[in-house]
């Protein structure tokens, strides 16, 4: 067997690590069909509402690792949205899925970025890197080459997760609460939504709860209170770090990719630590700061979450933040070390990347600028201190119920999808919305595939176009009587669940209503703003993905609407209830 590995060994930055995967290749385009956007994409994230457990099947693998092989291992792939990808996809290894065993001193899985979003390969270690050089907790990471069953996938980003063993050395133990956020904040209507990480946090969310609701109103807000929930000194650090490192997609702007843990060591008080680094080092703040009302935003402060917004309007907090800046550009943001790491990685990368990868000399070209102009537009900022902060904080995506949806459907398989189906099938359906029954002119229903899935991340699209398989799909359209509006009912099943005489099948389901007449160039963000979500019952009595094969079922589900989040109106001046 040999030595065991350590994993200090495996975060070495002065090599590669070389890790070859060996499975099933049917399991294998499995896996890669798996990140596509019915897993990961906008209706996850639109729902309002989480589901709990991974979103993504495991599958049984080798690995070796720098020539250790490693039997039995769990593999799936890993992402959300932008970072998703067929071709190359990012990648989760779970050493103990399958056999209980821990090959790897201090690690029990490894987590495989494939740099998709990053495109200097460089940004993601820098900035967990200098999140330590901070004092702030941060996942190690370095380089690795990654090669499944024979075929180079290119150099991936190989970062520590942010489970017991990386808990455990910088808290010194783990049986405190760890939550991760996606698209999640402290709020008590939406703190179900903070994926729970352990054991402690699933039992009863004890110290989240607490947390959101001193957030929950700038009344309710107490600094006092506030500090026996968070360690305060170490979430400005925090917050300085994500600001400073224009990582617009972390928690303090965008309430997205962080850990939060409440450490019993330190009074069961929480501390942030960032994850999902690939939008770090961007100019500006995302895609969706348009919608967020914050054009005018200071550089020097990101203050769309909960607790970064709540705390910048307490009196001493802007002072305190801003010492916290100073000593992060006066200790940890040195340029010259900066710009020795990228060449690094640049000399260590260069002769191994993927064919895909061929924007890095671009993507260093705009890291470098970012490090050399950032000094300064945060020292012109703190010269007329502090800056205004406009606005309350932006209240998290929730999930209300605003009504029902049941009955039954009888159609047929069509192969070839259709936008309109009014004229296809028979429905009968009973649809409440706000209190109010709608009764429709006209209704249809179609088996048809899903519509395919609409690219938001990277541009690798060529695999993914040869081997994704639609899902099926029972699709209803109709025109309410009351004015005209289209109705857009979609359920989509995964294709192994679309069977004769299957009850309680699982679906992805929404609903629309639309006006035809507008927005005639496209789907567009409008629309699905206004999009609703299906929970509830679905039966399959008759159904075949064969053409002209019937499709017969029962449906029975609550809609569901999503409240606040940066399509319903950003930030907010106070509570909405």
């Amino acid at each position: 067997m040999g030595a065991k590995l350590k994993a200090d060994d495996l975060f070495r930055t002065d090599k590669l690590l070389e890790i070859q995967i060996k499975m099933s290749p049917t399991d294998w385009e499995k896996l890669r069909k798996e990140s596509d956007r019915r897993n990961g994409g906008f209706s996850r994230l639109f729902s309002g509402s989480r589901s709990t457990g991974s979103r993504f099947n495991l599958y049984k693998a080798d690995i070796n690792i720098d020539g250790k092989t490693i039997k039995n291992i769990g593999i799936r792939t890993k992402g959300f949205i932008g970072s998703l990808n067929p071709e190359r996809p990012s990648l989760k290894v779970k050493f103990d899925e399958y056999v209980d065993q821990s090959p790897i001193e201090g690690l029990d899985r490894l987590t495989l970025n494939n740099n998709v979003q990053d495109e200097s390969i460089a940004s993601q270690y820098l900035t967990y890197t200098l999140f330590n050089k901070a004092g702030v907790p941060a996942p190690r990471i370095n380089h690795a080459t990654v090669t499944v069953n024979g075929e180079y996938l290119g150099v991936y980003a190989h970062v520590e997760s942010v489970r017991g063993p990386f808990i455990r050395r910088h808290f010194g133990d783990y049986s405190g609460e760890l939550y991760e956020g996606t698209i999640a904040d402290f709020y008590p209507k939406a703190v179900e939504n903070i994926e729970a990480k352990n054991k402690q946090s699933k039992k009863k969310r004890t110290q989240a709860v607490k947390l959101a609701q001193i957030l929950e109103t700038k009344e309710s807000f107490k600094l006092e209170e506030a500090e026996k929930c968070l360690n305060i000194d170490q979430f400005l650090k925090f917050w300085a770090m994500e600001t400073l490192l224009g990582f617009w997609d972390g928690y303090t702007n965008n309430q997205n990719n962080y850990y939060a843990y409440s450490s019993p060591k330190d009074d069961g008080r929480f501390h942030f630590v960032p994850w999902g680094a690939d939008g770090a080092f961007t100019e500006g703040r995302g895609p969706f700061s348009r919608f967020g009302g914050n054009d005018d935003a200071p550089e020097s402060i990101y203050s769309q979450s909960m607790l970064a917004n709540r705390l910048w309007h307490i009196d001493v907090i802007p002072g305190r933040y801003k010492a916290a800046l100073e000593d992060i550009l006066l200790n940890v943001w040195k340029e010259e070390d900066i710009n020795n790491e990228i060449n690094r990685i640049q000399s260590l990368t260069k002769n191994h990347l993927h064919p895909r990868q061929d924007r890095v000399d671009r993507g260093v070209d705009r890291l470098i600028s970012f490090v050399e102009d950032r000094r300064s537009k945060f020292e012109s900022e703190l010269k007329d201190w502090p800056v205004k902060v406009s606005g309350g904080p932006r209240i998290p995506m929730h999930s209300v119920e605003i009504g029902e949806l049941k009955g039954t459907f009888e159609t047929a398989w069509n192969a070839n999808r259709l936008e309109n189906v009014a004229n296809h099938g028979k429905a009968q359906i009973h649809l409440t919305l706000n209190g109010e029954q709608v009764s429709f002119s006209k209704l249809g229903v179609l088996g048809q595939p899903e519509e395919p899935p609409r690219w938001f991340g990277g541009r690798e699209r060529g695999r993914a176009e040869r081997v994704r398989e639609l899902n099926p799909t029972v699709t209803f359209h109709g025109v309410s009587e009351k004015n005209a509006q289209h109705l857009r009912i979609t359920l989509t099943i995964d294709r192994e669940n679309f069977k004769p005489g299957k009850k309680e099948v699982p679906f992805r389901g929404s609903l629309l209503m639309f006006d035809p007449n507008e927005n005639q160039n496209g789907f567009g963000f409008e629309r699905f703003r206004s999009m609703k979500s299906l929970a509830g019952t679905l039966n399959l009595n008759e159904a075949k993905m064969e053409e002209g094969a019937r499709v017969v079922g029962v449906l029975k589900t609550k809609v569901n609407e999503s409240r606040g989040g940066f399509f319903r109106g950003g930030r907010s001046r106070g509570p909405r209830r």
